[in-house]
């Protein structure tokens, strides 16, 4: 098996790119040998298809910046504090404290229980949740249960989806920002 490097597809790109070049230039002067257009043309797909196929094939792999600011809290855990990060949360286990992630996603899978308040763009509820929640979208999942007040811009609830306590809409002029909502449902 040949080791993975990364000039090797940028060799194959020019040789390819260089074929193609000297195959237009020819046909320009005047060059009609169909034998060695089909050649030509079928080192070009080969080429190209090599360079995409190590390409796709050698960035399975890595890990994307976007995986690495993903909190979990797994299913056997208890986490008592505040939490703030400015990407997603995904909760299993159990939560005593606040939750802020601006702009970010918080997620509370069924089984998964926070006891606090959560500050987040989107939350996404199919645990349980004891305290305030305050986000520009609120998607209650079957599981998911909320005593408590919250305040939102948009609401879904689905079949088995429980809300108790007191419940705020946002208005439009809001903007998405959280900070904006913790200032409209604090006035």
């Amino acid at each position: 098996m040949r080791a993975y490097c990364p000039h090797y597809q940028f060799m194959l790109f020019w040789i390819a790119s260089l074929c193609w070049f000297s195959l237009i230039v020819l046909w320009g002067t005047g060059f009609y040998s169909l034998l060695f257009y089909i050649i030509s043309v079928l080192l070009i797909i080969i080429l190209y298809t090599l360079y995409f196929i190590g390409e796709n094939m050698f960035s399975k792999g890595k890990i994307k910046e976007s995986d690495s600011t993903t909190t979990i809290i797994s299913k056997n855990t208890s986490f008592v504090g505040d939490i703030s990060s400015g990407e997603k949360i995904i909760i299993h286990g159990k939560i005593n404290g606040n939750i802020n992630t601006n702009n970010g996603v918080v997620f509370i899978d069924k089984g998964g229980v926070v006891n606090g308040r959560v500050l987040c763009e989107k939350m996404i509820l199919n645990g349980e949740l004891y305290g305030e929640c305050c986000c520009s979208t609120l998607d209650v999942y079957e599981n998911g249960f909320l005593q408590g007040e919250v305040s939102y811009r948009f609401l879904e609830i689905r079949n088995g989806g429980c809300i108790t306590g007191i419940v705020n809409k946002v208005t439009d002029e809001v903007q998405n920002n959280v900070s904006e909502l913790v200032k409209a449902r604090e006035s």
